[in-house]
C-alpha cells in the first residue's frame, strides 16, 4: 500500500503576522520517524535493547511515496490551498494529513481521489486540530467521491470497520488501536508481541516492558510507567468532546490492549479505563 503523508512544521519565526495560525510538528515527526524505523529512534531502554523493534519489519520508507511539509505559520484565511500543496500529487493508496490547515484539508479530497487514494485519515493530537465543521465537510467530499475517510482523536483510537480501505492501511502498517498477544509464565508476562502499535510507535516500547510484570491489576504500574515515559506527545488539554485528556486516552488505550490481551489467555483483570473508551469502536 502507498501512502503520502503531509504535515506542518518547521521553525516556527520569533516575529510573524498576528492574523497567522502555526502548528507544530511534533507527533508528525514521531510518527515518521516510527514508520520509517529511524535508528535510535526508540532509547528508551538504554543498554538493555535487544533491538526488539528491527524484528516487526516496521521500516516502511519504501511505501511512502511523497512527504509533503508544509510550512508551519500560514494566513489565517488561504484563498487558493493549491497555492500550497500544488494541483498533482503523486499517485497513491493512502493519504495521511497531519495538523494542516483547514483550508488545506477542505481541498484535499478531490486532490487525493484524483491520485488514486482510497482513504484519507485525518490524525488529531490536540483538540484545536480540527472541528465538527470541518469533519463534517471533508467527511461528505469523501463520501461523494467514494473515498474512506477518518478522524481519529487521538490517532491510537484508529479501529477496523470504518471503510475497507482504512482497514486495509490499518493491517498494512500495523498502525491503529494497539493490539498485543501475551505469553504467560507462572504469575508473570513470560513475552509480549505486538499485533497493531500506536502510530507513534510506543506500543512496541510499553510491549517490550512487559516482560516480568505479574498477571494481576499491578501490571497497570507496568503500562503506565513505559507509556509516560516514551513518552505519549497527545494534548493534556481536556477535549470537550470526550470529557478526558488525549493523552489520557492514549494510556486508557494501551490498558484496554493488555486486559483484552489477558482475557484472550483467560486471565480476567480490569485495568484503569474511562467511559470515553466507549466512544470507540472495538477492535
Amino acid at each position: 500500500m502507498k501512502l503520502l503523508v503531509i504535515y506542518s512544521g518547521g521553525r516556527i519565526p520569533v516575529k510573524r503576522d498576528s492574523f497567522s495560525v502555526t502548528f507544530d510538528d511534533t507527533f508528525a515527526l514521531r510518527f515518521l520517524r516510527h514508520i520509517t524505523n529511524e535508528e535510535d529512534y526508540c532509547n528508551g531502554c538504554g543498554v538493555l535493547c535487544d533491538h526488539c523493534r528491527d524484528t516487526y519489519g516496521i521500516d516502511f520508507s519504501g511505501d511512502i511515496v511523497d512527504i509533503i511539509q508544509l510550512p508551519p505559520t500560514l494566513p489565517y484565511y488561504v484563498d487558493d490551498p493549491l497555492d500550497i500543496i500544488g494541483t498533482r500529487l503523486f499517485p497513491h493508496d493512502a493519504t495521511l494529513a497531519i495538523n494542516v490547515h483547514q483550508e488545506v484539508l477542505l481541498a484535499l479530497p478531490d486532490l487525493a481521489a484524483k491520485a488514486g487514494s482510497r482513504a484519507l485519515i485525518v490524525p488529531s493530537e490536540a483538540s484545536s486540530w480540527t472541528n465538527r465543521w470541518l469533519k463534517g465537510q471533508v467527511k461528505k467530499s469523501c463520501r461523494q467521491l467514494e473515498m474512506g475517510c477518518a478522524f481519529p482523536k487521538p490517532f491510537c483510537s484508529l479501529a477496523p470497520g470504518l471503510h475497507p480501505a482504512i482497514d486495509e492501511f490499518m493491517e498494512y502498517f500495523h498502525i491503529g488501536k494497539p493490539r498485543i498477544s501475551l505469553e504467560l509464565g507462572d504469575g508473570y508476562i513470560r513475552e509480549a508481541k505486538v499485533l497493531r502499535s500506536a502510530p507513534c510507535g510506543n506500543t512496541y516500547y510499553v510491549a517490550f516492558n512487559l516482560r516480568g510484570a505479574p498477571i494481576d491489576a499491578r501490571v497497570a504500574e507496568a503500562v503506565a510507567k513505559y507509556w509516560h515515559s516514551f513518552p505519549c506527545v497527545a494534548s493534556m488539554e481536556i477535549d470537550r468532546d470526550l470529557g478526558e485528556t488525549l493523552l489520557h486516552m492514549g494510556g486508557f488505550m494501551h490498558y484496554l490492549a493488555v486486559q483484552e490481551a489477558l482475557s484472550d489467555v483467560g486471565i480476567e483483570v480490569e485495568l484503569p479505563t474511562s467511559p470515553a473508551l466507549a466512544r470507540f469502536p472495538s477492535g
